[in-house]
């Protein structure tokens, strides 16, 4: 006989980990005990060497789906001959283990929900070890039943059978209930009168029927639904967010998703897996109404992953699923705020008695056909998971940008990256901020001696930073870009980066956002960029781009090359701004070349939202164009992009060509440029390797052209797999940066 003592770290908390090892040793006929630590897993199995062998491989070969394990340490200690194999009260121990995600609703919870003849028939929270709510309802760890929003609900009979058994699928299942003894739906009214119904979330679904917006209490948080084949509600909808034109998430069934969308096989996996993201699709027929996703040829669709969603889907097939919010601020988790914050937006809501701990928007990205699923906001289903990091790195807090926000928190060799967050600009999101970081150092016991932050001196988090114990380490943003693509993909050694952005603040004290770096997590050297042009009115213009493209022929080429982009006398007034250098902000960022094109073709003349201009550029472009427009690349030690030729050669196809031809050529100048700049790095530098990173790049068009020229070229190229293209990104890079500052 021996005995072995295994500690396992990894996602082993909250997803059945504890049975399954139960069930095993049971099977094998090994004695012991296994418990949830603060660390992870902790066990000891005892019996005859061959038995504990096979134990250990099958350990990891049958894991529950849902978990995932990073590290296992075994080691041999003495023999107690005992009989039996136990389940132990969780330890709370120094260190700090994985939190499993909210995960969608499983098969076989499914097949229970639609059975007539099962306990659970229709109950809007089922759930098993394999399913259902995790981050969202976690206190503290260990993750125990009363460490979550599930601790005042005490299990009826029958449940605690089924959480004592260990042939049960809900065996020590921590959100574990029933309609005898769970949470329970209910309906109001926005002023707070509850709605007397046998089923108020067929109730809700009448509403939504018939033309309201009420509010939905999911598992991390508020939707606002409505009917997405209601026109006239879909307008109300946008006129109460105050958005015109962003389209929206539409969430449908299997059977109906492709009545909308072209769905791939790629596709298809992606949305219908436990993490059930927004998934970015090809738009397809009519049976939604034109306002859901305007002038835009993809529609953002997810598949229900809550027990309600199934039952508000029977009646109502096509669902818009918004964010419960107002603009800009964090999402609404309670009763209260609803009817304080929505009461113009919606008529009624529908809740439940479980409260939300940690509010989680919903994840949404698209899918790459060469690389996979590319996030373009991380939140459920993969917060709080964390991201590896290239080295082992000191307690650090990285607060992240302004716009966009993500924090991380990191050490040794994992970093824990947030949900999105927002904003850094509204009082909501700057309190949800620091709950998240508060929460996040006490679950995973990190006191961060290192406190990275953005270079803007300006910006909110660089405040917030320096408010903060620790040593602060200043990151330049677009170097943060570089760093977090090279550390997602375990890079060693040096690399070109290219940050192809929107705004960010650079060594010089101007806007940068196109920029070539060589170098690796030592130092980050910018070796090229777009040349500067001038911001006339600074912010202004990004919400006017027609202004960004008067400000830069008014530099290139003098006043009297504007065509009638505005009226003369704004064109006159942005002119004397640019001779006399007043109220200017110069940019090399390529995310407001962009701007300047739309803006030239008189496509947006005002945006709505972020990166609209640039996003209709996008959509306008014709397929199987090869033109491409001139430009001039001259300097030693920085090597600058001139736009010049690419201008005229636009103003000079306007009077000719349409503007699926012009955004299609200038695509495949943008391409070209880039992949000019990297044929001469690669000559002075001796290097092949390249890391992409901007939320530029989230332009899918732009993304497959450069990819597929310098693949063709030679190079490797290098993308985000686990994190955003765009500014979500952030603070994990300034983690890797700041640590390389000092020597780690």
């Amino acid at each position: 006989m021996i005995r072995k003592s295994i500690k396992i770290k990894g996602i082993v908390q909250g997803v059945g980990f504890r049975p399954f090892v139960y069930r095993l040793a049971g099977e094998l006929g090994l004695a012991g005990y296994v418990r949830n630590t603060s660390e992870g897993v902790e066990l000891e199995i005892e019996g005859p060497p061959r038995k504990t062998v096979a134990f250990l491989k099958r350990l990891n070969r049958e894991k529950p789906a849902a978990s995932r394990i990073d590290r296992i340490t075994v080691r041999n200690v003495p023999v107690r001959r005992v009989q039996l194999f136990i389940i132990k009260e969780s330890k709370t121990a120094r260190g700090f283990t994985r939190l499993s995600p909210d995960i969608a609703l499983c098969p076989d919870c499914r097949r229970e929900f639609y059975e007539p003849r099962d306990r659970r028939y229709l109950y809007p929270f089922i759930n098993c070890t394999n399913c259902g709510p995790r981050y969202s309802i976690i206190e503290n760890t260990p993750y125990d039943r009363l460490r979550t929003a599930m601790k005042k609900f005490i299990m009826c009979p029958e449940c605690r059978r089924e959480f004592a058994d260990a042939g049960d699928r809900r065996f020590h299942a921590q959100p574990d209930c029933c309609s005898v003894c769970g949470p329970r739906f209910a309906l109001y009214t926005i002023r707070g009168k509850k709605i007397m119904a046998l089923d108020p979330i067929n109730k809700a679904a009448d509403l939504i029927q018939r033309g309201r917006i009420i509010a939905v209490k999911g598992i991390g948080g508020f939707h606002i639904a409505c009917d997405a084949r209601n026109a006239a509600a879909v307008a109300r909808l946008r006129k109460f967010k105050h958005r015109p034109a962003k389209p929206f998430a539409v969430m449908t069934g299997l059977k109906d998703l492709h009545r909308i969308a072209t769905v791939t096989a790629g596709e298809l996996e992606i949305i219908a897996a436990p993490v059930a993201p927004v998934v970015l699709l090809r738009k397809k027929g009519r049976s939604l109404c034109s306002a859901v996703a305007p002038a835009n040829p993809y529609l953002g669709v997810m598949l229900p992953y809550a027990p309600v969603h199934y039952r508000l889907l029977e009646t109502v097939p096509f669902l818009i699923m918004t964010s419960a919010n107002v603009k800009d601020e964090p999402l609404i988790r309670n009763d209260r705020e609803i009817r304080n914050r929505l009461g113009s937006i919606v008529s009624h809501y529908l809740t439940h008695d479980r409260d939300i701990e940690n509010r989680c928007d919903d994840s949404v990205g698209y899918v790459r056909p060469d690389r996979g699923f590319s996030v373009i906001r991380r939140a459920r289903g993969y917060a709080p998971n964390p991201v590896g990091l290239p080295f082992s790195v000191k307690p650090t807090l990285a607060v992240g940008p302004l716009l966009k926000n993500t924090f991380t928190l990191a050490h040794n060799d994992e970093a824990y990256v947030s949900p999105h967050i927002g904003d850094l600009d509204d009082r909501m999101t700057l309190e949800f901020f620091r709950e998240m970081t508060a929460r996040y150092r006490r679950w995973f016991r990190i006191d961060p001696q290192i406190i990275a932050h953005d270079l803007h001196p300006d910006y909110l988090s660089t405040r917030i930073a320096r408010s903060l114990p620790g040593r602060k380490v200043g990151v330049q943003h677009h170097c943060a870009h570089v760093a977090s693509c090279m550390g997602e993909n375990r890079i060693r050694g040096e690399v070109i980066g290219i940050a192809f952005d929107g705004t960010g603040y650079g060594l010089d004290g101007r806007i940068w956002g196109g920029e070539f770096f060589y170098g690796g997590y030592q130092g980050l050297r910018r070796v090229g960029h777009l040349e500067y042009l001038p911001l006339p009115g600074g912010e202004a213009s990004i919400r006017k781009p027609y202004r960004i493209a008067v400000g830069y022929l008014c530099r290139l080429f003098g006043a009297d090359a504007v065509p009638g982009l505005a009226p003369k006398k704004e064109i006159r007034a942005i002119s004397k701004m640019i001779d006399a250098g007043y109220n200017l902000a110069d940019t090399s960022s390529v995310g407001r070349l962009f701007d300047c094109v739309a803006g030239l073709l008189g496509i947006m003349p005002e945006i709505t939202y972020e990166a609209e201009a640039a996003i209709n550029l996008e959509y306008r472009a014709r397929a199987g164009v090869s033109g491409y427009y001139p430009y001039e690349i001259d300097g030693s030690d920085e090597l600058v992009v001139r736009i010049a030729g690419i201008l005229k050669g636009i103003l000079k196809d306007m009077s000719k060509k349409d503007t699926g031809v012009i955004s299609a050529k200038f695509h495949n100048t943008v391409s070209c440029f880039a992949l000019d700049i990297c044929r001469r790095l690669r000559k002075i530098y001796d290097v092949k390797r390249i890391c992409l990173s901007g939320g530029v790049f989230q332009n899918r068009l732009l993304s497959r052209l450069m990819i597929r020229d310098l693949t063709e070229a030679g190079f490797r190229v290098f993308t985000h797999r686990q994190l955003p293209d765009n500014d979500g990104c952030v603070s994990y890079g300034q983690t890797i940066l700041a640590n390389a500052k000092h020597g780690k």
